[in-house]
């Protein structure tokens, strides 16, 4: 059950990157890798093997003198030890799709130190990838980003001296200082939500949000739809009411209601 969850937050994880990763690319190339960049082409193919595979980002980069070469990155949660070799198959890979030099990162965005091999020296090869770990970085230099979805990579970054509820707070204020619309706010704050769960920061991000109404979506919210599911859970210990009955008074469906009732059986 726990490698369960674990798998669908990773999942989750997953999906923020890949929607999120054409607007961190260029940051990330050059704050964080220092590359200098004259011009960065999406790569988007699915590499062929036995089995297909598809990596996190590729990029044909030029740099200012010309020369060109493959940027190869991979965003990782857990501290996979056997991540070396997964990285050596795309070098191969990527090497006899394009024949150009191969750089290639895994940037860190779970908790703690990585202990991962980077290095494998066996059998007369050598192969080596850059590991960058995203909570070695002050979260102000994510925070003065006028991209959104840099500015929420600042929640995954070292908060220094500052109290984590201040820096939350100047999250969510840069946020709404750099996203266009209140769709696409929202759409960030559940973004930002998902991603301190791995800072262990979720609980004092809902704790704030709660007490901010602006910055609650009504019919879509995290924040709501759990208020609702608390509310329908204690009237279905505490009342002898209908499925029916507890919809109608929560204002959601029978469906709702019954996904709830079943959750509490079993727990029971």
């Amino acid at each position: 059950m726990i490698d369960m969850q674990k798998k669908t937050e990773g999942n989750l994880y997953d999906k923020i990157v890949k929607e999120n990763i054409d607007s961190i690319i260029p940051a990330l190339m050059s704050s964080v890798l220092g590359f200098r960049v004259k011009e960065a082409v999406v790569l988007r193919e699915k590499l062929q093997q036995t089995k297909e595979k598809e990596a996190d980002a590729l990029r044909l980069i030029t740099d200012p003198s010309g020369q060109e070469f493959i940027l190869h990155l991979e965003f990782q949660v857990d501290d996979y030890p056997k991540m070396v070799y997964r990285m050596i198959d795309y070098w191969g890979l990527l090497k006899a799709k394009y024949n150009l030099p191969v750089r290639q990162f895994v940037i860190f965005i779970g908790n703690g130190e990585p202990k991962m091999k980077t290095v494998l020296a066996e059998d007369g090869n050598y192969f080596q990838f850059g590991l960058i770990n995203i909570t070695q970085f002050d979260y102000l230099r994510f925070l003065t980003s006028t991209n959104p979805e840099e500015v929420i990579l600042a929640v995954l970054s070292d908060f220094g001296k500052a109290e984590p509820e201040n820096a939350l707070n100047q999250i969510i204020h840069r946020l709404e200082e750099t996203t266009i619309d209140q769709r696409t706010f929202h759409k960030h704050l559940r973004q930002l939500r998902v991603l301190s769960k791995l800072r262990r920061l979720d609980i004092k991000l809902d704790d704030m949000l709660q007490n901010l109404d602006k910055y609650i979506d009504a019919e879509n919210d995290y924040l709501v739809i759990r208020a609702k599911r608390e509310i329908v859970a204690n009237l279905l210990r505490k009342l002898n009411l209908t499925f029916e009955q507890v919809a109608d008074i929560t204002g959601v469906s029978v469906d709702f209601v019954k996904d709830i009732q079943q959750k509490l059986i079993k727990d029971e």
